[in-house]
């Protein structure tokens, strides 16, 4: 019930800048800190990425990603970890604005989504749960073995929580 709270007012706050931001902004690099990035032009890593219409903040703040009505990324966190990782991140957060608050299902919608892109494989998750196993968990995950464990069954289940980014 916070965490939802919490959203909404976050929600809100970021819906005021995006009244005063244009969203006919150039791409965005990833370095670049306290700007409105319009949908479709967020570039993290090398690779464009896209949730619907979302439109996505890049700040610098405690922690490395959250959403509620944008996806908040602080790319100063993100910055040292491996690219898929960076990107498997986004799409979490890309799945919480699609199905909400669970994250098994932000995180079975990520490595669905990255494994219909062609950029995800076993080895891959492999590495993506080493990081993960490094980095811990929060309040709001579960233990990065019983995550992984997770993230291996979505990636090989066929069917279940599509990966289409225009849901929205």
């Amino acid at each position: 019930m916070m965490r939802s709270a919490a959203r909404l007012v976050m929600g809100l706050a970021l819906c005021l800048g995006l009244v005063a931001a244009s969203l006919q902004q150039p791409d965005a690099a990833a370095l670049e800190q306290g700007k409105l990035v319009a949908p479709g032009r967020l570039v993290v890593a090398g690779r464009r990425l896209s949730c619907g219409a979302t439109t996505t903040l890049l700040r610098d703040f405690e922690g490395i990603a959250v959403s509620s009505t944008v996806i908040m990324l602080n790319m100063q966190a993100l910055k040292d970890l491996p690219r898929r990782v960076q990107w498997l991140i986004y799409y979490h957060e890309c799945g919480h604005i699609l199905f909400g608050p669970s994250e098994t299902a932000a995180d079975c919608y990520a490595v669905r989504r990255a494994r219909r892109e062609g950029w995800l494989s076993n080895e891959a998750l492999d590495d993506i749960c080493a990081v993960f196993n490094i980095a811990g968990h929060g309040p709001m995950h579960p233990d990065p073995e019983q995550r992984c464990d997770q993230l291996r069954q979505c990636f090989a289940k066929k069917s279940g929580l599509t990966a289409r980014d225009d849901a929205r």
